[in-house]
């Protein structure tokens, strides 16, 4: 009977390790075509004019900025142009903006926008997808000063 329960308890094991191997492999596999953590570790290049911009990872409330995060002086009325080193598969980017005390959403299609000709420090939270089946995201944000 303790010989039975043993033979039992050892095939659960070799069955459970098998299993978690074959998704392991697939898991490792799916990683390799679709590159998502370089993808996700990928910071854009984000130019004003053709001038580049501190780019800052995540999504930044003006509560979070800390004295020591500089703003990035721009032209008022530039052209923000956003630099993806690897191609979206949804060009739609979903733009948050912050400027006295008050924020407002708008969606843009590719990859450019036009900053306000009103002077001030704005702060931009960028969302976008890259691959609408893998369901992976970005966010950065800029913090600017229109001059």
């Amino acid at each position: 009977m303790k010989m039975r329960q043993v033979i039992c308890v050892l095939s659960f094991i070799l069955l459970l390790a098998a299993c978690t191997t074959d998704n392991m492999k697939e898991g490792a596999r799916y990683f390799a075509q679709s590159q998502t953590e370089i993808k996700r570790s990928h910071i854009p290049l984000v130019t004003v004019n053709g001038e580049p911009v501190h780019v800052l990872r995540g999504e930044i409330r003006p509560e979070q900025i800390s004295g020591s995060t500089q703003p990035s002086p721009v032209p008022a009325g530039g052209v923000v142009e956003i630099d993806f080193k690897y191609q979206r598969s949804d060009p739609t980017i979903r733009i948050q903006e912050w400027h006295g005390g008050k924020h407002r959403w708008k969606k843009i299609e590719g990859n450019s926008f036009k900053l306000p000709e009103e002077k001030g420090l704005y702060l931009y939270n960028l969302h976008f997808i890259w691959d609408r089946y893998d369901g992976l995201t970005g966010s950065y944000s800029l913090f600017l000063d229109l001059q």
